[in-house]
């Protein structure tokens, strides 16, 4: 079984982790942990997923995000291409060579944002700046869960 994680940012994760651990079996198969959740990039990426969910549930969408996957992967071509093109040498070279083969080819640069950027690999600064501008955009469209910690979003901390 994968592993589920909530980060407890609202009343509303917390009642769904309650509703999925109620229908768990009682089979002594599995073991339910709660930790401190302190780090901030963790905290970060729940409130990322969140709004993912937010967003992709409002019908706002264009063709990619009536899911939080397809949610993800526009993001990422927005807000994660532009960050990882100006702080990593490397990857810029790697997406220039990448688009000057294959600039045309949807299905290819698809494939490419979907494999080759993650926004696992930010710091803390990268994705505050990252949930920053999603933000910024999305809030105009979707009533965004406001995040209780507002350090989520300061770069530099």
């Amino acid at each position: 079984m994968k592993a589920q994680h909530y980060i407890l940012i609202s009343e509303q994760v917390r009642e769904n982790a309650i509703d999925y651990i109620r229908e768990l079996p009682a089979d002594g198969k599995l073991k339910i942990t709660i930790s401190d959740a302190k780090d901030k990039s963790v905290r970060q990426r729940g409130l990322q997923w969140k709004w993912y969910t937010e967003v992709s549930e409002a019908g706002i969408g264009g063709r990619h995000e009536d899911t939080k996957e397809g949610v993800h992967l526009v993001s990422k071509w927005r807000w994660a291409m532009p960050i990882l093109i100006r702080d990593d040498d490397f990857f810029a070279e790697l997406f220039m060579a990448w688009q000057e083969k294959h600039k045309n080819d949807e299905d290819a640069m698809r494939w490419f944002v979907d494999t080759q950027v993650h926004t696992e690999s930010f710091n803390t600064s990268q994705m505050a700046e990252y949930l920053t501008e999603f933000q910024r955009y999305y809030g105009q469209y979707v009533a965004l869960t406001d995040p209780n910690d507002r350090g989520l979003l300061e770069a530099g901390q």
